[in-house]
Formats: C-alpha cells, structure tokens, sequence
C-alpha cells in the first residue's frame, strides 16, 4: 500500500526563531507618492496575536494530507515506483493566506514527479492559517510519500 508520511521541520524563518535581525546602516531616502495617488489606506495591526506556532502550522498540514495523497497516488498510476521526499517551502502572509509556495529540495526524478509537485504545490497554495502577527514567514514543510 502506498503511503504519504508528513514531516514538518521546525526549523522557520528568522523571526518566528527569534534570531536577530539585522538593520540597514542607512535609512533609504522618502519617496513621495504622486499628487494623483489615493492615500494609502493604514495596515491592519495584528501585534496582540503573536508570532505563528510552527506546530500549528505543521498540525493544518497533517489536517491536509489527504490532498497530498491524492496527488502523489495520481502521480503513481503513471509511474509505480514513484517514492521519495519533497521539501516545501511555504510563505505565509500574516493574513493566514499562503503567498507562495515552492519546491526547495527533492530526492526523487522530476521528470516522473513533475505533475505530483504541481498538483502538491496547487493544492498548498489554496490552504488558510491563523492570522498572526508576522507579516510574512517561510515555514517549510517536509513530505515523504513512500509505498
């Protein structure tokens, strides 16, 4: 029986790690906005909630792996001994909206998996997080898809 074991690595990006960030040692120059330009509308702020729990977002994709099976079982009707692992690398909006999402690294042919990625890829790119206070943050996500 073929199967999808999902891996979320809890290594994130620099600010849902806490590392320092560093700072421009020059501010860039104002740019004012052209006299025909509405007034840009303020940012919604979302500092009370927080930074996004990595596990939190590992657990939505576990919720989610059904459609990531699918994928990888369409994949396998054309190739049988389609297996391997595929990292993904999601960007989340602070919205909760997922911004993009892209292969970082894979350990099968690509050639064979091409349609399992796009489809894996597609199917991501559709789900919804809890809003969070980061702007935006890469979290990636580890996928073993195996017989």
């Amino acid at each position: 029986m073929r199967s999808l074991s999902l891996v979320v690595a809890f290594a994130t990006s620099l600010a849902a790690c806490g590392a320092p960030r560093t700072t421009a040692t020059h501010a860039p120059a104002p740019v004012a906005p052209p006299p025909s330009a509405a007034p840009a509308l303020p940012e919604i702020s979302r500092a009370h909630l927080g930074p996004r729990d990595p596990i939190v977002v590992g657990s939505v994709a576990r919720a989610r792996d059904a459609e990531l099976q699918f994928c990888y079982l369409e994949g396998v009707k054309q190739h049988p001994d389609l297996a391997g692992r595929l990292t993904v690398h999601v960007r989340i909006a602070g919205d909760g909206s997922v911004t993009e999402a892209a292969v970082e690294s894979r350990s099968w042919d690509r050639g064979k998996a091409k349609n399992v990625e796009a489809c894996v890829l597609h199917r991501i790119a559709r789900w919804r997080f809890d809003e969070s206070a980061e702007k935006t943050a890469v979290y990636p996500l580890i996928l073993l898809f195996s017989r």
